[in-house]
């Protein structure tokens, strides 16, 4: 009489690795979950310290600001496509001092890369004019390969001077001695129309109200 030896067939063992491959499946989906929320936490800091940087680079310029001249801040209000503002904010300040340069105005404002730009890359860039008062440069003709890039990939400039007691009381316009605060927003956002869209579409915003002593 022959023995009957004990063997898998094939479909056992594809079954065996199939159930295997749906467990580790689970096993590994939280982990899988995890990193990738590590991974974003971190992109997210990183855009967020990038902005914060920049608001602390702006600071330094106006902590500089020459008191004592009649005009020390202008801020010059536009609107990009979309409905994103695309301001332009100058200072008479001695910070480009540290550059061995006569005090004179510092300018942001954003450039986008064209046809005729194709090298631009596109963010907040910083001009400095040693010697030079704000009312004599001509914001419209800036050219930004003659400007520091001071963050790529911002494409909302905001700038208001604060005026009243009520915090939504602000102007969009101004052009004057040193105020006693100024509110800057800056803003990454994905696409051009983003801006209109829900929050899910946006980047990375900060807004800051730097208060002058």
């Amino acid at each position: 009489m022959m023995s009957r030896h004990n063997a898998f067939t094939l479909i056992e063992i594809l079954i065996a690795v199939m159930l295997t491959g749906m467990l580790a499946s689970l096993a590994l989906a939280p982990v899988v979950l995890t990193v990738r929320r590590v991974v974003e936490t971190q992109q997210e800091y990183s855009d967020i310290s990038a902005l914060s940087r920049t608001m602390s680079f702006i600071a330094k310029d106006l902590a500089s600001a020459m008191r004592l001249s009649s005009i020390v801040i202008t801020v010059i209000n536009h609107e990009a496509l979309g409905g994103r503002d695309d301001d332009t904010l100058m200072v008479m300040s001695t910070s480009p001092t540290v550059q061995n340069l006569p005090a004179g105005t510092v300018v942001y404002k954003l450039a986008e890369g064209g046809i005729l730009h194709n090298n631009i890359i596109p963010g907040l860039y910083r001009w400095i004019f040693p010697g030079k008062m704000p009312n004599v440069i001509k914001t419209d003709t800036l050219n930004a390969e003659y400007a520091q890039l001071v963050l790529p990939g911002v494409n909302e400039f905001c700038v208001e001077i604060p005026r009243g007691s009520h915090e939504d009381e602000r102007q969009k316009e101004y052009r004057g001695p040193l105020p006693a605060g100024i509110y800057i927003k800056l803003g990454r956002h994905e696409d051009e129309n983003s801006y209109e869209n829900d929050n899910q579409n946006r980047h990375d915003e900060l807004e800051s109200v730097i208060v002058f002593p």
